[in-house]
């Protein structure tokens, strides 16, 4: 990305969000950050895209975790797709220029990084039989709930896009039943609600301890790939 109108960013989660935030604010101290959190929802990541484009963004940047589906990526290890697709098997191409520099920001920082396809679910899939099944019938590496609806709205507007996910839950484990449907509509973990499905199902505590510390592997390597990155790419 050259220096100009800065990119749009479009996340998930908050805390991806307050992690680019952090970084543009370290790097790039006279860039306004254009991010727009969609909290988990295609609909609202629609929405928030097209925001940032009206606001002036010069790209569309799909950036946060994701679900693996290739039984060979491991907890942060970084999917810069190549496209993104849904269900029906309808995909967008990620723009190769984008995906170039991303990668070189990648391989900088010490990074594993893979292409391939990023699936779109409307619903998490938790269970390791489903993730095979999605797999099998796609053949994506990775799936999120954001990237397709962002995609979509970047090929309507002729505007580039790219999709940068990092592994947060690997295609051979599960996703404990206490925190599905627990994001907010701000993008933020409900705590409380997590907390008392454990205590209804405490079998599945070791299982979240896992995935917090799966999490975190991700939300690493997004922060060093954006922390090597440099201002140019925020502004």
């Amino acid at each position: 990305m050259n220096s100009g109108p800065p990119p749009g960013f479009v996340v998930g989660l908050a805390i991806e969000a307050r992690l680019l935030a952090q970084a543009i604010a370290r790097q790039a101290p006279s860039a306004e950050p254009t991010i727009a959190c969609a909290a988990a929802n295609p609909s609202r990541a629609r929405d928030g895209a097209r925001r940032l484009l009206r606001e002036g963004a010069s790209a569309l940047v799909s950036f946060g975790i994701a679900g693996g589906l290739d039984p060979n990526l491991a907890p942060g290890d970084l999917v810069l797709a190549e496209r993104v697709m849904s269900p029906e098997g309808d995909a967008v191409a990620t723009d190769p220029g984008l995906r170039a520099t991303w990668a070189a920001a990648a391989a900088a920082a010490g990074l594993h990084h893979v292409g391939g396809s990023l699936l779109e679910s409307e619903r998490i899939l938790a269970g390791v039989a489903e993730k095979r099944a999605a797999q099998r019938s796609s053949g994506a590496v990775a799936v999120d709930m954001e990237s397709r609806a962002v995609a979509g709205v970047a090929a309507e507007a002729g505007m580039p896009f790219i999709a940068i996910r990092a592994i947060a839950d690997p295609a051979g484990r599960p996703l404990p039943r206490s925190v599905i449907g627990s994001i907010g509509p701000n993008g933020r973990p409900r705590v409380g609600r997590v907390i008392l499905r454990v205590c209804l199902r405490p079998w599945e505590a070791p299982a979240l301890l896992q995935l917090r510390r799966d999490t975190d592997a991700a939300l690493g390597s997004l922060r060093r790939l954006i922390g090597g990155f440099g201002p140019a790419g925020f502004c």
